[in-house]
């Protein structure tokens, strides 16, 4: 495996502007640019409010493109199903498969009411 670097990434609760349709400020952090596409992510998350985590993903590293939720194909059947993680205060670390990803951001399923700070690294083979 191949890794990229260890990233920090800020869920910062009272940022001000939004940055792209639809931003709660409040749920997203800042965008991330891995220097290259990974097919996994190893996500370290903080102790947080109770809440899903979930990964955005976009083709850009503009702040005011509309990150868009990374689904993952279901079991049974052709339909596919929203990546998040159960709900949960944190403390832990999660690998997802992420296809081919470069920039994304990290959503909290809950308003958080305090900074976050989450680390990143992307793997692939």
């Amino acid at each position: 495996m191949i890794y990229s670097e260890r990233v920090s990434v800020t869920l910062d609760f009272n940022r001000t502007p939004t940055e792209f349709t639809g931003d709660d400020v409040d749920q997203f952090t800042e965008l991330i640019s891995l220097n290259k596409p990974y097919e996994k992510l190893i996500i370290e998350v903080p102790t947080i409010e109770s809440s899903t985590v979930q990964v955005h993903t976009q083709w850009d590293d503009s702040i005011s493109t509309v990150p868009s939720p990374l689904h993952e194909q279901g079991s049974v059947d052709s339909t596919t199903i929203l990546w998040a993680t159960t709900a949960g205060t944190g403390g832990y670390t999660i690998v997802c498969d992420a296809g081919l990803v470069q920039h994304f951001r990290l959503r909290c399923g809950t308003d958080q009411t305090a900074d976050r700070v989450f680390y990143v690294r992307g793997a692939r083979s």
